[in-house]
């Protein structure tokens, strides 16, 4: 059954399915080839694996953060930005990745951060004179900060696979997310010179008072959801919840939030989650069929017999996650790779939450790169230009990364100290 499923996943992807539906479809396909498991199976995987209530928090971060940018949160968050870095050398590049750093802990989404922060900052970019090339690689960049700071959606999606606190994965995100943050401000101040545009002048302490103040409901949620769910008061699903519900008053308060607008989000939100929710479906009955066959068992005892060291499966690792990343989208490259590498990291004493987050960060890494590098072309798309530009600046960008995803990969404090710390 294993081979029929590999066959037709292959084919189906080489003859353009989306990979949402391929998954699905091979695992269908393979059981209707082998025929000794009841087609029904197909059903109560795919059901079984979508009844979660931990789930429910990815529709609900889609929505808050959805409706929170509806809500002028992200201008307000841009504007804090530009008082606090602004001046730096760099200029907007480095207002870009300090916004995507906030925003991220409201979205928990590479590509809504890439969406909400380059259609935001990067018409603005190109007004004050920036090569458009450059701006759209710190835009694609920064936006890998969207699943690794809080609330993150690829956490969720692993603590429902694995069992993990989802409340340990969240927090075990933020130094990693941290270092990510200044890696890409020390590049973008190293390579200022060529981004072009201008610096301007230092704000004020009363220009950065009043931008503070201006921004303070954005930076109030993601502490309402880390504080809420490190004391216990509610789960990272409640957590969306009041995330949702913290967004629509503050945007209609402030007026700048109707019910059309609300609608139109609902609905934005709805489609977004769907399709993620049908990735899950179909590759739950995947990776049930490969664990039926015991193809996670064999990778390990295959892994042992030829690598003795944990660092040397953490070198491969790090190596398989960069190519998988490349071809497949963060989600199912995350839902597919969980299932094998899991019993493969413990039998090297990997610790889950680590693991957690050096998967997160690799397949990120990976949706920079072409072909697919959809984080790249979501910034190209907004700024107008041909993604082949790119190739030139986000050289230095990936190579600061992947640096960064080595250090996280080999110091596994920086992503266990602070849940552990945390009494997770």
């Amino acid at each position: 059954m294993l081979l029929s499923l590999t066959i037709s996943l292959v084919g189906l992807l080489l003859i353009g399915v989306p990979i949402a539906f391929a998954l699905g479809m091979a695992g269908v396909i393979a059981l209707l080839i082998n025929g000794q498991v009841p087609i029904i199976v197909v059903a109560q995987k795919v059901y079984g694996s979508l009844d979660s209530f931990p789930l429910l928090a990815i529709p609900l971060f889609i929505y808050a953060g959805a409706v929170m940018n509806e809500g002028g949160i992200t201008r307000r968050i841009v504007a804090l930005a530009r008082a606090l870095v602004g001046h730096l050398r760099g200029g907007l590049a480095q207002v870009v990745i300090f916004t995507s750093l906030i925003f991220s802990s409201i979205s928990g989404s590479a590509a809504a951060a890439a969406a909400a922060v380059g259609g935001m900052l990067l018409p603005s970019m190109r007004e004050e004179g920036f090569d458009e090339a450059w701006s759209a690689t710190v835009v694609a960049s920064a936006a890998i900060l969207g699943p690794i700071i809080p609330p993150s959606i690829l956490m969720v999606i692993y603590s429902s696979m694995t069992g993990q606190s989802v409340g340990a994965l969240f927090v075990a995100g933020i130094l990693p997310g941290l270092l990510i943050t200044c890696v890409l401000m020390a590049v973008t101040w190293a390579f200022a010179g060529r981004m072009g545009g201008r610096r301007p002048a230092r704000a004020s302490l009363g220009d950065i008072w009043r931008a503070f103040v201006t921004a303070l409901p954005a930076l109030i949620m993601p502490l309402i959801i880390i504080a809420g769910i490190l004391s216990g008061v509610f789960t990272a699903t409640e957590a969306g919840v009041v995330a949702v519900a913290y967004g629509v008053v503050y945007g209609f308060v402030t007026g700048e939030l109707d019910g059309r607008m609300l609608w139109r989000q609902t609905v934005a939100s709805a489609v977004v989650s769907s399709s993620i929710l049908i990735i899950l479906g179909g590759a739950a009955l995947f990776s049930w069929i490969l664990t039926r066959e015991g193809v996670p068992a064999q990778a390990a005892a295959f892994m042992q017999q030829f690598v003795s060291t944990r660092t040397g499966f953490l070198l491969i690792l790090v190596v398989l996650l960069f190519i998988v990343g490349i071809f497949i989208e963060p989600i199912p490259a995350l839902i597919m790779l969980v299932p094998v590498l899991l019993p493969i990291a413990s039998a090297y004493a990997v610790d889950p939450v680590h693991l957690a987050v050096i998967l997160t960060v690799g397949v990120l890494l990976g949706s920079l790169s072409p072909p697919v590098a959809v984080l790249v072309l979501i910034a190209c798309k907004i700024s107008g230009i041909d993604p082949r530009r790119t190739n030139g600046p986000l050289m230095p960008m990936f190579i600061a990364l992947t640096l960064a995803h080595l250090l996280i990969t080999f110091w596994a404090d920086l992503s266990t100290w602070l849940p552990k710390a945390a009494g997770f």
